[in-house]
């Protein structure tokens, strides 16, 4: 057995694709699993060695429906196995991979296809490819879907669409005919070739699409390896989509470098209950991920046993905690799946302060990271404010350029080479940048001063029962729209046997509308006289990942929020 360690340093001198360094794991690692995937309730997945065989057969199915070196592949799926070996499969075959987020509208998925200029798009099933089919006809490029899942399709026909199990088939016959063809592919990638399109966050307008070339990306894994250490047989869950620069890297990071087992998730719903069976050594996800955890951890002590519930508050208040309240802490983090958590990584926006003082406190260390598309993670070193607030970013290395439908344009940065990010920040206690938000959210209030709406937005999310909030300017003053957190409103009508249906109804109810009130003056008595907010009004419906409010990070999209419930503000 090559040791994982001792080979790195000759990959890292001869290896200059991913999808080089992956054949070389594929060989090295074959019998052992490579990616397990939780379906009906049972945890399966390929070996390495089934990893490449399956990855050569969809390569080489793209290959024989005249796929032209350089063509886009779209792929729109949550996370799985498939997600990854479509994903390598362009790579290997010299296409462009192309993730879309899954919680995309149809017509989020309609520009997604026309920026890329999308050959093809591979998708989960039904669901995505509805969405796609609303919006082929604006898609000029676009040949061929392939459907990964095809229940509820037995009947339904197109000749535009195929079953992954069809391409797969196909692709084993060309392999029968033609073994040399996927390896003399690889061999042929090179450095400078297109690895993949990431999308930008999009958060103040269409997103845009960034292309990272394969030495770029084999640039970031390899910088990586100075921050993120894990050990072979590390077990990680895969919580945050593919399409996000971040978690590609990362996964790429974990399997390939360190020999970690890749766990996706049955489903969204699921992650919780996944996570308790995984008990993995690394986690990275959005903040709202880890106060969902922080508050069903809440909500679950507020209904224990008078004893429990002392020997909690008792376990988190210490500061040098006893025997006992040191093996509470490990049991809460056990109850949570995280006992063998090492490393706690967020991204998309600042975590609140409590939450991750919360997390430390029971064991946990989380680290805010502060990434782009166009560069993947950044270290201290790379950031600095502009005298405005504004985010700076500097890379050693040229950075890619936008891509649209093959063209691309150069990302512009200063003469000194720092590159205009859109997000406004400030510095903390430590000298460190901490995100505020983007700057064109600045308002102008009072005296003509500008300011972000974040400050005020960071007071709000502080409450156990406001999920998020969006803060804007009307008329001169602050207003605010918040979304509830759901579990917690229902939990709280439910002890105080308030009668209520639906969400609709829960909110209705005067104590709920008290108790918001009373969050909000909490909130505003944190801020300073020309923070505060005067106007505030919930949001009428219940949030679900999907949802156009929210991004993929789960927070509440400022433009979409703000345009759409416009109306519950001028109202007031």
């Amino acid at each position: 057995m090559i040791h994982v360690a001792s080979s790195l340093a000759a990959d890292e001198a001869r290896i200059a694709t991913l999808p080089q360094l992956w054949r070389r794991r594929c060989a090295q690692w074959s019998d052992r699993p490579a990616l397990r995937h939780k379906e009906c309730g049972i945890w399966q997945g390929p070996r390495w060695g089934d990893y490449f065989t399956e990855a050569r057969a969809i390569g080489l199915a793209m290959g024989d429906t005249g796929l032209a070196p350089g063509d886009v592949v779209s792929i729109l799926s949550d996370n799985r196995p498939q997600w990854l070996i479509a994903d390598v499969a362009a790579q290997a075959m010299g296409y462009v991979s192309h993730g879309i987020y899954p919680c995309s509208t149809a017509p989020q998925v309609g520009h997604a296809l026309v920026e890329a200029g999308s050959r093809v798009v591979i998708v989960e099933n039904a669901e995505q490819l509805m969405k796609v089919l609303a919006v082929r006809d604006q898609c000029p490029d676009l040949r061929h879907i392939v459907v990964m899942e095809t229940r509820g399709l037995r009947r339904f026909t197109d000749a535009q669409v195929s079953s992954y199990d069809d391409w797969r088939a196909r692709g084993a016959e060309a392999a029968a005919k033609r073994p040399a063809l996927f390896d003399s592919r690889i061999d042929a990638g090179n450095g400078n070739h297109i690895a993949f399109l990431a999308s930008t966050a999009g958060s103040t307008g269409a997103a845009r699409l960034v292309a990272v070339r394969q030495h770029e990306f084999m640039q970031e894994v390899r910088a990586t390896r100075q921050w993120l250490r894990l050990h072979p047989g590390d077990r990680s869950l895969s919580v945050v989509s593919l399409a996000q620069h971040g978690e590609r890297l990362l996964a790429a990071k974990a399997m390939l470098v360190h020999e970690s087992l890749l766990h996706f998730p049955e489903n969204p719903a699921t992650v919780f209950n996944d996570m308790l069976e995984v008990e993995p050594h690394f986690l990275f996800a959005p903040p709202r991920f880890f106060e969902k955890l922080q508050g069903l951890t809440e909500l679950f002590m507020q209904e224990a046993i008078p004893v429990a519930r002392a020997a909690y508050a008792a376990s988190l208040s210490a500061a040098r905690p006893s025997w006992w309240q040191r093996k509470t802490r490990g049991r809460i983090r056990a109850a949570l799946g995280l006992q063998n958590v090492r490393l706690v990584l967020t991204s998309g926006a600042s975590s609140p302060g409590d939450m991750a003082e919360w997390f430390g406190t029971i064991g946990v260390p989380v680290l805010d990271c502060y990434g782009l598309a166009e560069v993947g993670f950044c270290t201290d070193a790379q950031l600095k404010l502009a005298p405005d607030g504004e985010i700076l970013v500097h890379s050693a290395n040229p950075l890619p350029g936008y891509w649209k439908r093959g063209e691309i344009s150069h990302t512009p940065t200063d003469p000194d080479g720092w590159l205009r990010t859109g997000d406004l920040g400030r510095l903390d206690e430590q000298g460190r940048v901490r995100l505020l938000g983007r700057v064109q959210a600045r308002v102008v209030c009072g005296e003509g001063t500008p300011i972000s709406p974040e400050v005020a937005e960071d007071a709000f999310r502080q409450s156990a029962y406001i999920a998020d909030a969006v803060v804007v300017n009307r008329g001169g003053r602050l207003a605010a729209l918040l979304s509830l957190d759901e579990e917690r409103i229902r939990n709280y009508a439910q002890q105080h046997r308030l009668p209520f249906t639906d969400y609709t109804s829960l909110l209705a109810l005067p104590e709920i509308d008290s108790l918001v009130t009373a969050q909000v003056q909490i909130a505003n008595g944190r801020l300073p006289e020309r923070h505060r907010v005067r106007n505030v009004r919930m949001i009428p419906r219940s949030l679900r990942s999907g949802d156009e409010e929210l991004t993929p990070a789960l927070r509440l999209n400022r433009w979409v929020v703000a345009r759409r419930y416009a109306n519950l503000l001028d109202a007031a």
